[in-house]
């Protein structure tokens, strides 16, 4: 702090010095106004009193009005018009009594003295005047802040702004997060950006004989990003406060530009749910047909051993696919609406019994049901349960190896009752891991096998918390098991 107000102080002093032929020019004059002051004095008898007290009021009035040089030459040529018209003996530059030697040397130092407050009050004065402007353009600063459009190029705004209102020849920006920069003077690389090398040197520093700042953006104790000023009067401490809000505007555009990309996917989501459950209604209808027809056909009895058996499997296939598209209807109902649990005491065998019976022959061959002896029932929504356990059931049919094992195993005590699918499968990314109870998203393998629509393991999750329990994913080499966790069980349960 004491080092950023010496740095301060410097530069106004160097703004109100005048360049040196000024300074001497003005030094001539006030030492030839001295003189005539002297010459007055004596043609009008003053005493050598009366002759102090007129030059020192001089060198206060050059100290006050033109600075400490021109008041400390004021002094100097008082002192010799003093000695040369006013002490003995007179017209000579010499003094003999020590009285007026006394008087002499008293009025130098008084007015050496007289000359530096008053440079240091005019100095003062200065500075109060550049931290009131310093201020006023902050605060415009800030006010205009308020008006940066977030949806475009708010980085170049932001340079914009601190160049009009501080007369900055250059400024650079880096943020850290975005890996983007701008430049006044040249597009660059990140790396290459002098605002990201303030970033990684992590220092705050000045040059008032180079006319730049550098300052690191921090919120807080984190750093943000690095600002370049070039070709500017330095001030650090309205370098510093204009580092402070353009870290808080950054901020802001960030903050906004999250709310934007969120309400963007809110909308994205419940357009592709619109679009899932029309597609699901749009197959609904044509698939009943189906299936009525092929049951007719069964009916009646006429046909041929062969078209009998071509007949069934299409009655088959066409129960199969109304089961899934029955299934995507409620997922897309459930994705768009709060779940309501409607609890009811669920036997949990049958009911996963029964979720396999809805597959195919080979599919439930691969299927293997791990139960303690005595497995509880727990209280529960059937509807959803079901849901859930035929979601994850199916997901590991469609994405396992072809005819591998599919584990299915309980894990219950009298707190909770866990539900685990396994089967073997390509090993999931880590980052895949994390994500996969997320809407709408596949992993980067999931090109590769069948389709689907991303809402099936998020729906699961969302009926487990919505139990007061938890859906959780592991990788174990080849394995990948998706559990679901729920409240223990309540009595005990046949088979």
């Amino acid at each position: 702090m004491n080092l950023s107000f010496a740095k301060f102080e410097h530069a106004i002093a160097r703004r109100i010095t005048n360049p040196p032929h000024v300074e001497i020019a003005r030094a001539t004059i006030a030492v030839i106004i001295t003189i005539c002051l002297s010459a007055s004095a004596f043609a009008l008898h003053l005493n050598l009193a009366s002759a102090i007290s007129i030059l020192l009021l001089a060198t206060v009035v050059a100290s006050i009005q033109w600075g400490v040089i021109q008041g400390t030459a004021v002094s100097l040529a008082a002192v010799g018009c003093l000695d040369f018209l006013f002490t003995a003996p007179l017209f000579k530059f010499s003094v003999h009594n020590r009285e007026n030697w006394i008087a002499l040397m008293t009025f130098e130092i008084t007015a050496l003295m007289v000359s530096r407050l008053s440079w240091k009050e005019r100095l003062h004065a200065r500075e109060q005047e550049y931290q009131r402007q310093g201020i006023s353009k902050l605060y415009q600063l800030s006010n205009a802040i308020l008006l940066v459009d977030t949806r475009s190029s708010w980085l170049e705004q932001l340079s914009a702004l601190l160049r009009e209102f501080f007369s900055v020849e250059s400024v650079e920006l880096w943020i850290a997060p975005d890996d983007r920069a701008f430049s006044a003077t040249a597009e660059v690389n990140a790396v290459e950006n002098a605002a990201y090398r303030v970033f990684a040197a992590g220092d705050d520093t000045d040059s008032v004989e180079g006319g730049w700042s550098h300052r690191v953006l921090r919120m807080g104790t984190s750093s943000i990003g690095g600002m370049v000023l070039q070709g500017w009067e330095v001030d650090p401490a309205i370098a510093d406060a204009a580092g402070s809000l353009i870290a808080v505007a950054v901020e802001r555009a960030r903050s906004a530009q999250k709310e934007s990309h969120a309400e963007a996917a809110r909308n994205t989501e419940q357009l592709r749910t619109a679009v899932l459950d029309a597609l699901a209604h749009g197959f609904k209808t044509p698939l009943t047909a189906i299936q009525t027809a092929s049951s007719g056909l069964l009916a009646i009895g006429r046909l041929s051993e062969i078209q009998s058996e071509l007949v069934e499997i299409i009655d088959q296939e066409v129960g199969m696919l109304a089961g899934l598209t029955s299934r995507l209807l409620r997922t897309a109902a459930l994705d768009a609406r709060e779940i309501k649990v409607r609890s009811s005491q669920v036997s949990l065998l049958p009911l996963v019994e029964g979720i396999v019976m809805e597959h195919d022959e080979e599919t439930r061959r691969r299927i293997h049901i791990a139960s303690p002896p005595v497995l509880m029932d727990i209280q529960a929504d059937p509807q959803l349960l079901t849901l859930a356990l035929a979601q994850v059931v199916d997901n590991a049919s469609k994405y396992s190896t072809v005819g591998s094992r599919i584990d299915l195993r309980f894990i219950q005590d009298e707190s909770r009752t866990i539900i685990t699918v396994s089967n073997q499968s390509e090993p999931l990314r880590k980052e895949d891991l994390g994500r996969i109870f997320e809407r709408y998203y596949r992993g980067a393998q999931a090109g590769k096998g069948p389709t689907g629509t991303g809402l099936g393991l998020s729906i699961v999750k969302k009926i487990a918390e919505a139990h007061g329990g938890d859906a959780t994913a592991t990788c174990q080499g080849n394995e990948i098991s998706i559990s679901l966790r729920l409240p223990g069980g309540t009595r005990l349960s046949n088979g």
